[in-house]
């Protein structure tokens, strides 16, 4: 719930959260969670995906969210990717964000058989694209994104 509170306080986004935005009983979020483990509890939209909790002792500093399916979403094929991350805002420019992509990535090749992913960040967010680059990214190329007037860039890491 703190890093729930801290985000949205902050005003930030929360990015590879799967809607924590949406969810003040974290049981019922856990439990929304797992029906996007399983293709066939998957909800009708939406893509398979698997949420990780990052942890410094006890606290929460980041999550991310993993996609490994994300071609197959016209969405996420375009604008999302396959992996979704966000940091605590008070955890921030501690190389958290880093650190979590490095495990993701080892995760999707391992875990998912990923030969290469898909990351997306906005043209403004000038630590994502440190983190992303950082990993190995390799720009593709801007695209509008329409629903917020911005441009998103378009990164692929090979595994």
């Amino acid at each position: 719930m703190d890093y729930r509170n801290q985000m949205l306080q902050s005003g930030d986004r929360l990015d590879g959260c799967s809607s924590l935005e949406q969810y003040e009983d974290m049981k019922k979020w856990h439990l929304n969670l797992k029906l996007f483990e399983k293709k066939e509890s998957v909800p009708p939209g939406y893509s398979l995906g698997f949420e990780y909790v990052y942890l410094d002792g006890d606290e929460v500093v980041g999550m991310i969210n993993i996609r490994p399916e994300a071609l197959d979403h016209p969405y996420l094929k375009k604008y999302g990717g396959h992996i979704g991350y966000s940091v605590k805002p008070s955890r921030r420019k501690n190389g958290v964000a880093s650190n979590m992509l490095k495990d993701a990535l080892k995760l999707c090749k391992e875990k998912f058989g990923l030969q290469k992913v898909l990351i997306t960040c906005k043209e403004d967010n000038e630590g994502s694209r440190k983190v992303i680059m950082n990993n190995g990214g390799v720009f593709e190329g801007k695209i509008s994104y329409p629903p917020e007037d911005t441009m998103i860039e378009r990164y692929w890491i090979s595994l």
